[in-house]
């Protein structure tokens, strides 16, 4: 009897500690590499960079643009969308951080033409001269294409930006280019 008192002690014992040693603290989050490594050559225990950059979503873009700090210097623009007869594109008085005001604008007009069966995954904007080059980007599961857009939505999205790039002087832009991963849109 003694025996399995101290066998069913020492189970007992051993289970205690178990349980014990389950409730430390969490581990600490991997911290970033240090500067002085290679980021081309991973290390064994971080995993290699990823070439390609991701898209921005314009949602997230909006969010990031929008809920600038105070001290962040902001700019009031006109950002353009279609009309409730769909025939014409009005204006709306925005403000946004000045800094990155052209991405902010073309988020903004990105917003609103997201439907439950069209959406834009990503936008790239450049700006050659006073030309912008927008390079937009469809989920990869699209149901439909920019060749499928009604002409009001092809107003409302194309329209929108196009307005909203050249009628607010600070870009100084002239004309606008429409891309997919870098084929130019022609409609």
């Amino acid at each position: 009897m003694n025996v399995a008192t101290t066998s069913l002690t020492t189970c007992l014992m051993s289970l205690t500690v178990l349980s014990l040693s389950s409730c430390s603290t969490p581990p600490s989050p991997v911290s970033e590499r240090p500067a002085s490594i290679n980021p081309l050559t991973p290390s064994p225990s971080t995993p290699a960079p990823i070439a390609r950059q991701p898209v921005a979503s314009p949602s997230a873009s909006v969010d990031r643009l929008t809920t600038a700090t105070k001290a962040t210097p902001q700019t009031t623009i006109n950002v353009y969308k279609v009309d409730g007869l769909c025939k014409d594109l009005v204006p709306q008085k925005i403000t946004i951080a000045a800094k990155q005001s052209l991405e902010g604008a073309i988020a903004k007009v990105l917003e609103e033409t997201d439907s439950g069966d069209f959406s834009i995954a990503g936008y790239r904007v450049s700006k050659e001269g006073q030309q912008a080059i927008v390079d937009l980007r469809l989920p990869a599961n699209a149901k439909r294409s920019f060749y499928s857009l009604s002409s009001c939505e092809q107003l409302a999205l194309f329209g929108g930006i196009r307005k909203t790039l050249v009628n607010n002087s600070q870009w100084q832009i002239k004309s606008v280019q429409f891309t997919e991963k870098g084929q130019e849109i022609v409609l």
